[in-house]
C-alpha cells in the first residue's frame, strides 16, 4: 500500500473527464501515474456513475497499491446501513479490495447525524475496506467535532487565490495544527483564474517564463504547503502542471499572492444547510467569465 507520506502534491481530479474520448483519457491517466502521481478523488456522481465505472479500466492497468485513492459518500445517507452500501458500490464497480480514504461530500449528504456517519466510516476503517478517514466541505464546527472524536487524515475544500473562506475562517491553520492534509479542488477554478488576466499574475507569468496556472499551482503546494486536485485529459495539461514545481516564487510574489482578496467571494453567506442559498462546494462557481 502507498505510504502517505509519498503522495503527489499534484492530485488527479476525476470530475468532468472525457469519457467520449476514453481510450485517449485512459491514456492520459496512465500517462499521470507514469510521471509520479499518486492520488486520486472520486465520486459515484461524478457523470452519474460512468466515471466510476471506467475507471475499472484505469485499475486493470494500474496496481491499486500504488494509488492512494479518496472516495465521497453522496446524497443521500438515510441510514447507517447507507454507509457501507456506497463503499461497496465503488469496491465492485472499480473492481478494487479497498479505498485509501472516504469522507462525506459534503455534510447534507447524510441525513442522519454526521458524528453517526462518521462512526460507519470508523468501523470500515476497522474491517480493512477504508485506510483513512477524512473530510469534506463541512463548517469549522462540524470540522472541530469530527476531530474531537476520530483521528481524520485529510481535509478537501475549495481553496484559491480568489476564494479563501477556509484560510479566512480558520481552518488551514487548524488543519496544519492538527496534522490534518488539506487537499483543495478548484485550485484553478477551472481555469476562470487565468482568464481574469490579473496585471500582478500576467506580470509574474512573464517574470518566470510560466504559465498563470503554474505560478498558482506552485505558490499552493510550494509557498502555502497545500495538496491539489487537478483534471486533465490531455497529456499536454499533465505536463504543464508538472513542470508547476521546478522553480521557485521569490518572497516578495508570494506574499502578492497571500494578500490577494477577491471581495466578492468574502461577501457570499454560505448556506451549510443547502436551504436554497450558495453551499460551500458551489462558492467556487460563481463569477465565471464562461
Amino acid at each position: 500500500m502507498l505510504n502517505e507520506n509519498k503522495i503527489n502534491p499534484i492530485g488527479i481530479g476525476t470530475y468532468k473527464l472525457d469519457l467520449e474520448n476514453k481510450t485517449k483519457t485512459l491514456e492520459a491517466l496512465l500517462y499521470s501515474v507514469e510521471n509520479g502521481q499518486n492520488f486520486m478523488s472520486t465520486s459515484l456522481l461524478y457523470g452519474n456513475y460512468s466515471v466510476v465505472n471506467f475507471l475499472y479500466d484505469f485499475f486493470k492497468k494500474v496496481n491499486k497499491d500504488d494509488i492512494f485513492l479518496t472516495c465521497h459518500l453522496e446524497p443521500y445517507i438515510e441510514k447507517k446501513e447507507d454507509v457501507e452500501k456506497q463503499l461497496d458500490e465503488y469496491l465492485t464497480r472499480m473492481n478494487i479490495d479497498y479505498v485509501d480514504a472516504l469522507q462525506v461530500h459534503i455534510s447534507y449528504a447524510s441525513k442522519i447525524p454526521l458524528l453517526e456517519t462518521y462512526e460507519e466510516i470508523d468501523k470500515l476503517v476497522k474491517k480493512g475496506k477504508v485506510r483513512y478517514i477524512s473530510a469534506s466541505n463541512t463548517s469549522f464546527e462540524q470540522l472541530k467535532q469530527l476531530v474531537e472524536n476520530f483521528n481524520l487524515y485529510s481535509f478537501e475544500g475549495v481553496y484559491n487565490l480568489e476564494c479563501k473562506y477556509y484560510e479566512n475562517s480558520g481552518i488551514l491553520d487548524f488543519c496544519k495544527e492538527n496534522d490534518i492534509k488539506f487537499v483543495c479542488y478548484q485550485a484553478l477554478r477551472r481555469n476562470n483564474i487565468a482568464k481574469m488576466n490579473y496585471p500582478f499574475l500576467v506580470q509574474m507569468s512573464k517574470k518566470y517564463n510560466k504559465t498563470q496556472n503554474q505560478i498558482l499551482l506552485n505558490w499552493l503546494i510550494k509557498e502555502k504547503g497545500l495538496n491539489t486536485i487537478i483534471k486533465t485529459n490531455t497529456i499536454k495539461n499533465i505536463d504543464s502542471n508538472l513542470g508547476s514545481l521546478d522553480f521557485t516564487i521569490e518572497p516578495k510574489d508570494v506574499e502578492t499572492l497571500n494578500n490577494f482578496q477577491d471581495e466578492r467571494f468574502n461577501s457570499i453567506e454560505i448556506d451549510w444547510k443547502n436551504q436554497g442559498g450558495i453551499t460551500i462546494d458551489k462558492l467556487a462557481s460563481q463569477f465565471k467569465l464562461d
